[in-house]
Protein backbone atom coordinates (compact mmCIF):
# COMPACT_ATOMS: atom_id res chain seq x y z
CA UNK A 1 0.00 0.00 0.00
CA UNK A 2 1.34 3.37 -0.89
CA UNK A 3 2.05 6.26 1.39
CA UNK A 4 -0.46 8.24 -0.66
CA UNK A 5 -3.18 5.35 -0.09
CA UNK A 6 -2.38 4.85 3.48
CA UNK A 7 -2.48 8.71 4.21
CA UNK A 8 -6.47 9.05 2.56
CA UNK A 9 -7.28 5.81 4.14
CA UNK A 10 -6.74 7.40 7.50
CA UNK A 11 -8.62 10.33 6.28
CA UNK A 12 -11.70 8.31 6.22
CA UNK A 13 -14.48 8.94 8.10
CA UNK A 14 -14.97 6.39 11.16
CA UNK A 15 -17.07 3.63 9.59
CA UNK A 16 -17.28 0.75 11.03
CA UNK A 17 -19.55 -2.93 10.28
CA UNK A 18 -19.46 -5.44 12.90
CA UNK A 19 -19.95 -8.98 12.44
CA UNK A 20 -23.73 -9.21 13.87
CA UNK A 21 -23.36 -12.61 15.87
CA UNK A 22 -20.66 -10.36 18.69
CA UNK A 23 -21.79 -9.85 22.00
CA UNK A 24 -24.61 -7.51 21.86
CA UNK A 25 -22.57 -5.40 24.88
CA UNK A 26 -19.51 -5.79 23.31
CA UNK A 27 -20.64 -4.63 19.46
CA UNK A 28 -22.23 -1.12 21.46
CA UNK A 29 -19.06 -0.75 22.91
CA UNK A 30 -17.16 -0.81 20.15
CA UNK A 31 -19.86 0.85 17.82
CA UNK A 32 -19.42 4.09 20.21
CA UNK A 33 -16.16 4.69 19.91
CA UNK A 34 -14.91 2.71 16.08
CA UNK A 35 -11.97 5.13 16.31
CA UNK A 36 -10.34 2.73 18.63
CA UNK A 37 -10.07 -0.01 16.22
CA UNK A 38 -7.80 -1.30 15.14
CA UNK A 39 -6.38 -1.42 18.10
CA UNK A 40 -2.65 -1.31 18.47
CA UNK A 41 -0.93 -4.36 19.63
CA UNK A 42 -0.81 -5.67 23.15
CA UNK A 43 0.70 -3.08 25.37
CA UNK A 44 2.88 -4.09 28.57
CA UNK A 45 0.76 -3.83 32.12
CA UNK A 46 -2.15 -3.44 29.99
CA UNK A 47 -1.14 0.04 28.60
CA UNK A 48 -0.30 1.49 31.76
CA UNK A 49 2.25 3.40 31.97
CA UNK A 50 4.76 5.49 34.93
CA UNK A 51 2.73 8.51 34.66
CA UNK A 52 -1.06 6.57 35.51
CA UNK A 53 1.30 5.33 38.46
CA UNK A 54 2.49 8.73 39.38
CA UNK A 55 -1.02 10.49 38.56
CA UNK A 56 -2.82 6.92 40.60
CA UNK A 57 -0.81 8.38 43.52
CA UNK A 58 -1.28 11.78 43.48
CA UNK A 59 -5.32 11.62 43.46
CA UNK A 60 -5.13 9.10 45.64
CA UNK A 61 -3.44 11.34 48.50
CA UNK A 62 -5.84 14.14 49.11
CA UNK A 63 -8.90 11.22 48.65
CA UNK A 64 -7.17 9.20 51.20
CA UNK A 65 -6.47 12.30 53.49
CA UNK A 66 -9.36 14.68 52.79
CA UNK A 67 -12.40 12.01 51.65
CA UNK A 68 -15.21 14.31 51.97
CA UNK A 69 -13.51 17.96 50.59
CA UNK A 70 -12.38 15.92 47.28
CA UNK A 71 -16.30 14.65 46.73
CA UNK A 72 -17.18 18.28 47.08
CA UNK A 73 -14.74 19.96 45.06
CA UNK A 74 -15.68 17.03 42.54
CA UNK A 75 -18.04 18.64 39.52
CA UNK A 76 -21.78 17.33 39.27
CA UNK A 77 -20.86 15.63 42.85
CA UNK A 78 -22.87 12.51 43.33
CA UNK A 79 -24.87 12.19 46.30
CA UNK A 80 -24.15 8.50 46.97
CA UNK A 81 -20.41 9.43 46.22
CA UNK A 82 -20.41 12.72 48.73
CA UNK A 83 -22.39 10.48 51.30
CA UNK A 84 -19.61 7.61 51.13
CA UNK A 85 -16.88 10.32 51.49
CA UNK A 86 -18.59 12.04 54.60
CA UNK A 87 -18.71 8.33 56.58
CA UNK A 88 -15.29 7.72 55.44
CA UNK A 89 -14.25 10.99 57.07
CA UNK A 90 -16.02 10.53 59.83
CA UNK A 91 -14.75 7.11 60.35
CA UNK A 92 -10.77 8.62 59.76
CA UNK A 93 -11.60 11.36 62.36
CA UNK A 94 -12.78 8.79 65.04
CA UNK A 95 -9.40 6.87 64.27
CA UNK A 96 -7.39 10.03 65.49
CA UNK A 97 -9.49 11.08 68.41
CA UNK A 98 -9.40 7.67 69.81
CA UNK A 99 -6.43 6.14 69.00
CA UNK A 100 -4.38 9.38 68.27
CA UNK A 101 -2.61 10.76 65.25
CA UNK A 102 -0.39 7.97 64.58
CA UNK A 103 -3.31 5.37 63.74
CA UNK A 104 -5.34 8.31 61.73
CA UNK A 105 -2.30 8.98 59.39
CA UNK A 106 -1.58 4.93 59.44
CA UNK A 107 -5.38 4.37 58.37
CA UNK A 108 -4.99 7.29 55.88
CA UNK A 109 -1.93 5.50 53.66
CA UNK A 110 -3.91 2.27 53.68
CA UNK A 111 -6.69 4.17 52.10
CA UNK A 112 -5.12 5.85 50.14
CA UNK A 113 -2.86 2.50 49.12
CA UNK A 114 -6.23 0.86 48.14
CA UNK A 115 -7.53 4.38 45.98
CA UNK A 116 -4.29 4.06 44.52
CA UNK A 117 -4.76 0.87 43.40
CA UNK A 118 -8.17 1.27 42.35
CA UNK A 119 -7.66 3.86 40.00
CA UNK A 120 -4.64 2.29 38.51
CA UNK A 121 -6.92 -0.66 37.76
CA UNK A 122 -9.10 1.78 36.09
CA UNK A 123 -6.25 3.21 33.68
CA UNK A 124 -4.54 1.92 30.87
CA UNK A 125 -6.48 1.31 27.51
CA UNK A 126 -9.96 1.05 26.55
CA UNK A 127 -11.76 -2.05 26.68
CA UNK A 128 -12.93 -1.67 23.49
CA UNK A 129 -9.55 -1.77 22.12
CA UNK A 130 -9.50 -5.33 24.17
CA UNK A 131 -12.54 -6.18 22.45
CA UNK A 132 -10.72 -5.56 19.19
CA UNK A 133 -7.89 -7.99 19.71
CA UNK A 134 -10.31 -10.40 20.94
CA UNK A 135 -12.98 -9.97 17.91
CA UNK A 136 -9.94 -9.61 15.21
CA UNK A 137 -11.55 -10.18 12.05
CA UNK A 138 -14.86 -9.55 12.77
CA UNK A 139 -15.05 -6.20 12.34
CA UNK A 140 -14.12 -4.13 9.15
CA UNK A 141 -13.08 -0.38 9.56
CA UNK A 142 -13.08 2.03 6.68
CA UNK A 143 -8.91 2.90 7.87
CA UNK A 144 -8.17 -1.13 7.37
CA UNK A 145 -9.46 -0.91 3.77
CA UNK A 146 -7.93 0.64 0.38
CA UNK A 147 -9.37 3.83 -0.41
CA UNK A 148 -11.88 2.09 -3.56
CA UNK A 149 -12.90 -0.23 -1.00
CA UNK A 150 -13.54 2.17 2.10
CA UNK A 151 -15.97 3.90 0.00
CA UNK A 152 -17.93 1.43 -0.84
CA UNK A 153 -18.03 0.18 2.90
CA UNK A 154 -19.15 3.69 3.50
CA UNK A 155 -21.84 3.63 1.40
CA UNK A 156 -23.31 0.51 2.43
CA UNK A 157 -23.19 1.67 6.04
CA UNK A 158 -24.90 4.76 5.33
CA UNK A 159 -27.80 3.24 3.29
CA UNK A 160 -28.33 0.33 6.34
CA UNK A 161 -28.30 3.09 8.35
CA UNK A 162 -30.94 4.98 6.83
CA UNK A 163 -33.29 2.11 6.89
CA UNK A 164 -32.51 0.82 9.82
CA UNK A 165 -33.21 3.87 11.66
CA UNK A 166 -36.41 4.85 9.46
CA UNK A 167 -39.76 5.36 11.37
CA UNK A 168 -41.16 3.14 8.85
CA UNK A 169 -39.18 0.23 9.79
CA UNK A 170 -39.71 0.84 13.41
CA UNK A 171 -43.42 0.98 13.17
CA UNK A 172 -43.38 -2.36 10.97
CA UNK A 173 -44.72 -1.03 7.43
CA UNK A 174 -41.99 -2.48 5.65
CA UNK A 175 -43.02 -5.97 7.63
CA UNK A 176 -42.22 -8.22 4.16
CA UNK A 177 -38.40 -7.31 5.03
CA UNK A 178 -36.79 -8.36 8.45
CA UNK A 179 -34.45 -5.70 7.93
CA UNK A 180 -32.93 -5.94 11.57
CA UNK A 181 -31.99 -9.53 10.76
CA UNK A 182 -30.78 -9.47 7.02
CA UNK A 183 -29.38 -5.86 6.73
CA UNK A 184 -26.80 -6.13 9.38
CA UNK A 185 -25.93 -9.76 8.27
CA UNK A 186 -26.12 -8.14 4.44
CA UNK A 187 -23.94 -5.22 5.54
CA UNK A 188 -21.23 -7.85 7.06
CA UNK A 189 -20.64 -9.92 3.94
CA UNK A 190 -20.33 -7.01 1.96
CA UNK A 191 -17.67 -6.01 4.42
CA UNK A 192 -15.68 -9.10 4.29
CA UNK A 193 -15.48 -9.23 0.44
CA UNK A 194 -14.16 -5.52 0.62
CA UNK A 195 -11.41 -7.00 3.27
CA UNK A 196 -10.41 -9.63 1.18
CA UNK A 197 -10.48 -7.13 -1.89
CA UNK A 198 -7.96 -4.90 -0.06
CA UNK A 199 -6.10 -7.80 1.07
CA UNK A 200 -5.80 -8.77 -3.14
CA UNK A 201 -5.16 -5.46 -4.18
CA UNK A 202 -2.30 -4.92 -1.27
CA UNK A 203 -0.86 -8.57 -2.67
CA UNK A 204 -0.75 -6.63 -6.47
CA UNK A 205 0.68 -3.64 -5.29
CA UNK A 206 3.78 -5.80 -3.34
CA UNK A 207 4.51 -7.61 -6.47
CA UNK A 208 4.70 -5.17 -8.46
CA UNK A 209 7.20 -3.77 -6.23
CA UNK A 210 9.55 -6.27 -7.33
CA UNK A 211 11.33 -7.79 -10.53
CA UNK A 212 8.22 -8.03 -13.18
CA UNK A 213 8.67 -10.02 -15.81
CA UNK A 214 6.50 -10.34 -18.62
CA UNK A 215 5.17 -12.94 -17.63
CA UNK A 216 4.35 -11.69 -14.08
CA UNK A 217 2.85 -8.78 -15.70
CA UNK A 218 0.35 -10.90 -17.68
CA UNK A 219 -0.56 -12.71 -14.45
CA UNK A 220 -1.44 -9.25 -12.90
CA UNK A 221 -3.27 -7.96 -15.25
CA UNK A 222 -5.39 -11.46 -15.74
CA UNK A 223 -5.91 -10.86 -11.77
CA UNK A 224 -6.20 -6.87 -11.89
CA UNK A 225 -9.36 -7.76 -14.45
CA UNK A 226 -10.46 -10.29 -12.11
CA UNK A 227 -10.41 -7.56 -9.17
CA UNK A 228 -12.01 -5.03 -11.46
CA UNK A 229 -15.13 -7.30 -12.32
CA UNK A 230 -15.23 -8.14 -8.51
CA UNK A 231 -15.72 -4.87 -7.51
CA UNK A 232 -18.07 -4.05 -10.15
CA UNK A 233 -20.39 -6.83 -8.82
CA UNK A 234 -20.10 -5.59 -5.09
CA UNK A 235 -20.67 -1.86 -6.02
CA UNK A 236 -24.25 -3.25 -8.11
CA UNK A 237 -25.10 -5.05 -4.71
CA UNK A 238 -24.46 -1.82 -3.24
CA UNK A 239 -26.36 0.31 -5.19
CA UNK A 240 -29.24 -2.14 -4.98
CA UNK A 241 -29.35 -1.47 -1.25
CA UNK A 242 -28.71 2.17 -1.97
CA UNK A 243 -31.86 1.98 -4.02
CA UNK A 244 -33.62 0.59 -0.99
CA UNK A 245 -32.49 3.05 0.99
CA UNK A 246 -33.85 5.80 -1.54
CA UNK A 247 -37.31 4.41 -1.62
CA UNK A 248 -37.45 4.17 2.16
CA UNK A 249 -36.41 7.67 2.49
CA UNK A 250 -39.68 9.13 -0.51
CA UNK A 251 -41.87 6.79 1.58
CA UNK A 252 -40.67 8.27 4.89
CA UNK A 253 -41.49 11.52 3.43
CA UNK A 254 -44.94 10.86 2.65
CA UNK A 255 -45.51 8.77 6.17
CA UNK A 256 -44.66 12.23 7.67
CA UNK A 257 -46.93 14.38 6.00
CA UNK A 258 -49.52 11.42 6.62
CA UNK A 259 -48.62 11.55 10.22
CA UNK A 260 -48.86 15.34 10.43
CA UNK A 261 -52.32 15.51 8.11
CA UNK A 262 -53.59 13.10 10.87
CA UNK A 263 -52.74 15.28 13.78
CA UNK A 264 -54.48 18.05 12.10
CA UNK A 265 -57.47 15.88 11.25
CA UNK A 266 -57.96 15.43 14.96
CA UNK A 267 -58.96 19.17 15.50
CA UNK A 268 -61.14 18.82 12.51
CA UNK A 269 -63.83 19.17 14.76
CA UNK A 270 -62.56 22.23 16.07
CA UNK A 271 -62.12 24.07 12.95
CA UNK A 272 -65.84 23.25 11.79
CA UNK A 273 -67.25 25.00 14.51
CA UNK A 274 -64.96 27.39 14.22
CA UNK A 275 -65.73 28.27 10.59
CA UNK A 276 -69.47 27.53 11.17
CA UNK A 277 -69.68 30.56 13.36
CA UNK A 278 -67.54 32.91 10.68
CA UNK A 279 -68.59 31.69 7.31
CA UNK A 280 -71.62 29.92 5.56
CA UNK A 281 -71.79 26.61 6.26
CA UNK A 282 -71.21 25.82 2.62
CA UNK A 283 -67.94 26.72 3.22
CA UNK A 284 -67.08 25.28 5.92
CA UNK A 285 -67.92 22.09 4.92
CA UNK A 286 -65.87 22.28 1.92
CA UNK A 287 -62.69 23.72 3.96
CA UNK A 288 -62.99 20.53 6.10
CA UNK A 289 -63.91 18.19 3.27
CA UNK A 290 -60.40 19.18 1.76
CA UNK A 291 -58.61 18.21 4.98
CA UNK A 292 -60.22 14.19 4.24
CA UNK A 293 -59.88 14.45 0.65
CA UNK A 294 -56.20 14.92 1.42
CA UNK A 295 -55.79 12.85 3.98
CA UNK A 296 -57.26 9.93 1.59
CA UNK A 297 -54.80 11.04 -0.96
CA UNK A 298 -51.84 10.96 1.21
CA UNK A 299 -53.10 7.16 2.38
CA UNK A 300 -53.04 6.42 -0.62
CA UNK A 301 -49.75 7.68 -1.66
CA UNK A 302 -48.11 6.31 1.43
CA UNK A 303 -49.37 2.94 0.46
CA UNK A 304 -47.93 2.92 -2.88
CA UNK A 305 -44.75 4.12 -1.36
CA UNK A 306 -44.28 2.06 1.19
CA UNK A 307 -45.01 -1.14 -1.25
CA UNK A 308 -42.47 0.32 -3.65
CA UNK A 309 -40.01 0.31 -0.40
CA UNK A 310 -41.11 -3.07 0.41
CA UNK A 311 -40.74 -4.42 -2.83
CA UNK A 312 -37.22 -3.05 -3.63
CA UNK A 313 -35.95 -4.82 -0.07
CA UNK A 314 -37.82 -8.15 -1.50
CA UNK A 315 -35.87 -7.52 -4.73
CA UNK A 316 -32.86 -7.36 -2.50
CA UNK A 317 -33.54 -10.49 -0.29
CA UNK A 318 -34.32 -12.46 -3.91
CA UNK A 319 -30.47 -11.27 -5.31
CA UNK A 320 -28.76 -12.44 -2.74
CA UNK A 321 -30.61 -15.52 -1.80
Amino acid sequence: MTGKARSRADDTPGVLILDPDLPEAHRRAMAARPALLPPPPRPAWGGRTGGDVLAALAVSAPAAFLPLVVALARRGRHPVLVGAAALLQAALLGVWIGYGFAAFFLSCLAVQAIAAVALLALAGESPVAAYGRRHDGRYVHARMLEPVDAALLERTAQATGIVLGSPLDADGLLDGVANRVTLPRQAWEIAETLTELTRLRREQDAARTGHVTERICAVLSSQQEALTVATRALARRVSALEEYARRTEEAQAVYAEWRTLQDLAEDGDAYRELLSRTVRDPLAADEVGLLSERAIQLREALRDSVEQARQAGLDLLSKEG
